[in-house]
C-alpha cells in the first residue's frame, strides 16, 4: 500500500478503502484523535484492526504512523489495561492516575489502539476511567474497534466529533476486490460489504471444570484460562491453587480475583505489572512467589507451591509494604556492606535514614548513625567501612564507623572527594569498588562523566549523553602475570545505556546495554568466571548480564526498582513498595 516507503500487509475482503482511510487518519495531525472502527457483527473490525497493527508497530515503522501501544480489550479490566499499556510505553503503573501521570510527563506522541473494546470486563468503566482520560492529554490519539450504539462508544467525552469508520457503509469496500475474495473463500459475495465468519474463527466453548485430583498442568493455558469465569464465583479449592494463577492468561486471572482480598490476590495484584505480558508460566510463578515472601504461613504454603514451577531465577527473601513489620520504607538507594558491614546490604530510605539487614536472609540487624539524615540520591560503603552519602543536592558526606577496617584512612577518603568535586559538576552518583583497599568511592554528575581518584588525581570520561543515574563498581582479579586488583566501574545514564569503564584505560567503545528509558540502577560483582553487571530501567526491568559466560536473566517484579547491589549470587533490589533478595543462578 502506498505511503511512507514501508509496505503494508495485504488486506483482504476488498477492504483497500477502509485501509487508506486508516493511514489517512494516522497521518493527519489535524484528525480527530480518537477513530472508532465500527460495523455489525461480522464485519471484519478485528481484521482490519490487526492489519493495521502489524504494519504501523515495531522499530521500523514510520514515525508517523507509529502505533505505539496495543490492548486488545476483549476480557480486559481496567486493572489489566493499565498493566498492559504501562509495559508498552516503558512505565510502571498499578492504577489509572499514575499511569496518566507519567505518560503526561513524558509528554511524547502516544497512539494507542484498541481492538474488541465492546467485549472488556466492563467497557464503560475502561472507557471513563482509562481512556477518556488518555484522550484529554493533549499528544494521545485512540483507534479502537466498537460499535456505534455500544456503551462503549456513548461513555468517550473527551472528543466530541471522533472519526468514524463504519464497516457496514459499502464506501469502505472495494465491491469486485470483495467478490472475488469471495468466490476465492468459498464465502457470499451477495454478503457485500460484509465478510462474516471468514475473516475469523468462532470463540471456543468455556472449558469444563476438571473433576477433583486433576493435575492442572496437564492442563492447556486455553482451557486453564477458561476455568477463571468459573473459579471467579466458586471460594472451592481450585481458587486458592497458586498454580492455576501461574498458568493461565493473566487477564481472565485478574479478572476473577478482582474483588478478592486474600493473599494469593493481594500479591497477584501487586505482582501484575511484571505478569502481564509475560508468556511464561514458570516466570509468572517465580513473580507471584516473590511477591507472597515475608507474608502470612498461607502465603508461606503459597509460594512453597509455586516452587514446583522453577524459573530461571528465584526469591529468597523479601520485604514488603503493607506485610512485613520490618519493611525498611522505599529504598531510594543500597549498598552491599564492606569492612564491619561484611555480609550485610545497607538501605537508605527518603528522609536519609540508613539501615542494615543481613544481605543472606534479611533479617533486621540495625542502624547506621548519620548526624544530620536528609534525603540521600546515592550510598556506598569503602574497604574500610566508612558509609558515603551523597545527598538530593549533590554534596558527598563521610560516615567512619567506630572501628574502620584496613582501607583509605577518612582525611585520604576526603581529600579525594573534594579533588572530584572540584574537577565535576552536579554530582549524581557514588560508587565504591569493594576488593581496592586504597580506592576512593567513584562518582558521576549530571554532565554525563564518571570520575575516578588515583594517585593523586582525578581521571574522568564522558560516558552518558545526559545525567549519570547509576554508578557500581567491582575489583577483578588478574592473573599471575597482571595486577590482581583491576577496577571496573559500571554507570547507567538517563540516555538509557549502561557502560563499563576500567579507569586504567579507555572506556568500552558501546554500550552493554541500552534501552529506550533511564536506568535507576546498577550493580556489580566479580566470579571466578569473570563480571556480573545488573541493571535496572525506569519500567521496572532488570537485566542481570555475566561477562565471564554470556549469560543473561531477565527479570521484573511489579514495582521500579530504585537500587541493586550484588551480594554474592544474591541480587538485591531496592523498590518503593520493598526489598527483595533473587538468586538468578538457578
Amino acid at each position: 500500500m502506498a505511503g511512507s516507503g514501508r509496505r503494508m500487509p495485504r488486506l483482504e475482503a476488498g477492504r483497500r478503502p477502509a485501509g487508506l482511510a486508516l493511514l489517512g487518519w494516522l497521518d493527519d495531525p489535524r484528525a480527530p484523535r480518537l477513530c472508532r472502527v465500527a460495523g455489525p457483527p461480522g464485519s471484519g473490525k478485528s481484521h482490519l484492526l490487526a492489519w493495521l497493527v502489524r504494519g504501523c508497530t515495531g522499530a521500523d515503522a514510520p514515525g508517523g504512523r507509529r502505533i505505539h501501544a496495543v490492548l486488545p480489550a476483549a476480557g480486559a479490566t481496567v486493572r489489566t489495561a493499565v498493566w498492559s499499556l504501562g509495559h508498552q510505553l516503558d512505565l510502571v503503573a498499578h492504577a489509572p492516575g499514575p499511569l496518566l501521570g507519567a505518560i503526561a510527563a513524558d509528554g511524547r506522541p502516544t497512539v494507542v489502539c484498541v481492538p474488541e473494546l465492546d467485549l472488556a470486563e466492563d467497557p464503560a468503566a475502561l472507557v471513563t476511567e482509562l481512556l477518556d482520560p488518555l484522550l484529554r492529554l493533549p499528544g494521545v490519539r485512540l483507534v479502537i474497534g466498537a460499535a456505534t450504539d455500544g456503551p462503549a462508544a456513548r461513555a468517550f467525552t473527551a472528543v466530541p466529533a471522533p472519526a468514524v469508520l463504519d464497516l457496514g457503509e459499502p464506501q469502505w469496500t472495494d465491491a469486485a476486490r470483495f467478490a472475488s475474495w469471495a468466490v476465492e473463500q468459498g464465502g457470499d459475495p451477495a454478503a457485500y460489504p460484509l465478510p462474516g465468519p471468514v475473516l475469523g474463527a468462532p470463540a471456543a466453548p468455556p472449558a469444563p471444570v476438571p473433576p477433583p485430583g486433576t493435575e492442572l498442568r496437564s492442563l492447556g493455558e486455553e482451557a486453564l484460562s477458561a476455568l477463571w469465569t468459573t473459579v471467579a464465583a466458586d471460594p472451592g479449592p481450585l481458587a486458592a491453587d497458586p498454580l492455576l494463577y501461574a498458568l493461565a492468561r493473566p487477564v481472565p486471572v485478574t479478572a476473577a480475583v478482582e474483588r478478592r482480598d486474600d493473599a494469593l490476590a493481594r500479591a497477584w495484584r501487586a505482582a501484575g505489572p511484571a505478569v502481564i505480558e509475560e508468556p511464561d508460566p514458570a516466570v509468572r510463578a517465580a513473580v507471584l512467589r516473590t511477591r507472597l515472601l515475608g507474608g502470612d504461613t498461607v502465603a508461606a504454603a503459597a509460594a512453597a507451591v509455586l516452587a514446583q514451577l522453577p524459573g530461571p531465577w528465584a526469591g529468597r527473601w523479601a520485604r514488603w509494604e503493607g506485610v512485613d513489620r520490618d519493611w525498611p520504607g522505599p529504598a531510594v538507594a543500597l549498598t552491599a556492606g564492606a569492612g564491619p558491614y561484611a555480609g550485610q546490604v545497607l538501605v537508605a530510605d527518603p528522609t536519609g535514614s540508613v539501615r542494615t539487614f543481613d544481605a543472606a536472609t534479611g533479617r533486621r540487624l540495625g542502624a547506621v548513625v548519620v548526624p544530620a539524615p536528609r534525603p540521600l540520591r546515592g550510598l556506598a560503603v569503602t574497604a574500610g567501612g566508612s558509609a558515603v552519602l551523597l545527598d538530593a543536592w549533590g554534596r558527598p558526606e563521610l560516615v567512619v564507623p567506630a572501628e574502620p577496617r584496613p582501607g583509605l584512612e577518612p582525611y585520604g577518603l576526603m581529600a579525594a572527594l573534594d579533588a572530584v568535586g572540584a574537577a565535576s559538576g552536579d554530582l549524581s552518583a557514588v560508587a565504591a569498588v569493594g576488593g581496592l583497599a586504597d580506592s576512593a568511592p567513584a562518582l558521576g554528575d549530571a554532565a554525563g562523566a564518571v570520575h575516578w581518584f588515583e594517585d593523586g588525581k582525578v581521571v574522568s570520561e564522558r560516558l552518558h549523553h545526559g545525567p549519570v543515574t547509576a554508578l557500581a563498581g567491582t575489583a577483578l582479579g588478574g592473573g599471575p602475570l597482571a595486577d590482581p586488583e583491576i577496577p571496573l566501574l559500571v554507570s547507567g545514564g538517563f540516555d538509557g545505556a549502561v557502560r563499563l569503564w576500567g579507569p586504567r584505560s579507555a572506556p568500552m567503545p558501546e554500550a552493554s546495554d541500552r534501552r529506550g528509558c533511564p536506568v535507576t540502577a546498577v550493580a556489580a560483582g566479580a566470579t571466578a568466571a569473570g563480571p556480573v553487571v545488573a541493571a535496572a530501567w525506569s519500567d521496572g526491568f532488570v537485566r542481570v548480564r555475566d561477562l565471564g559466560t554470556g549469560g543473561v536473566v531477565d527479570l521484573r517484579t511489579g514495582s521500579e526498582v530504585w537500587s541493586l547491589a550484588l551480594a554474592g549470587t544474591l541480587l538485591l533490589l531496592g523498590m518503593p513498595d520493598g526489598l527483595a533478595a533473587v538468586d538468578t543462578r538457578r
